[in-house]
């Protein structure tokens, strides 16, 4: 996926553009991001969101086919996470991938080094929980996805992969994105 991603500017403003919104939206009011608060009054425990894309790619994988609108994941108590689901172009199909990651002050140039970035977090920790240590590549520090995370978060004998701050031997964090409010979230485990 991390190669179909690399699309031209153009391509990559119509399938991610709305997403990049909503991330760096927060910070840089210019910006106008997609979903305003798509979680009920009253729904939400606190104020931490995370925001989920889905990504279809062709038949040959190679290229990204759509994506999805933006889903809104927030915790409704301690361990009580829930979705609100954006619009799925294809409701029949599973995606092919998904971009899970918390509002970040981030510039539209960066955004295709971001989503990289990103995808190698989640390849991180697809090779940990098979219990494999990942190429060099993608040993690499920053939120991945959730269900790792949540794993990281909560199970003392994991390091904590998902954290750009930690220190873990073989690990680094490569890039210079600020997480937000990311730091919210290991107040409820």
């Amino acid at each position: 996926m991390r190669q179909a991603i690399s699309q031209s500017s153009e391509e990559l403003e119509e399938l991610f553009g709305h997403y990049y919104r909503q991330l760096a939206g927060e910070y840089d009011s210019t910006i106008t991001q997609p979903v305003t608060d798509a979680v009920p009054h009253g729904a939400a425990m606190n104020e931490y969101r995370e925001y989920k894309l889905d990504v279809y790619l062709d038949e040959s994988g190679a290229t990204v086919e759509a994506t999805s609108g933006i889903h809104t994941m927030y915790y409704a108590d301690v361990n009580d996470s829930r979705l609100v689901e954006g619009e799925d172009p294809y409701p029949d199909r599973r995606p092919d991938g998904r971009l899970e990651h918390v509002v970040i002050d981030l510039d539209w140039p960066d955004f295709p080094e971001f989503l990289d970035y990103h995808l190698r977090c989640q390849i991180r920790d697809s090779y940990l929980a098979r219990g494999e240590e990942p190429p060099e590549e993608y040993r690499v520090l920053g939120p991945g996805t959730d269900h790792a995370m949540v794993r990281y978060m909560t199970r003392d004998h994991l390091p904590d992969y998902h954290d750009y701050n930690a220190s873990v031997d073989g690990y680094r964090a490569e890039d210079t994105f600020n997480a937000g409010p990311f730091g919210q979230i290991l107040n409820l485990f």
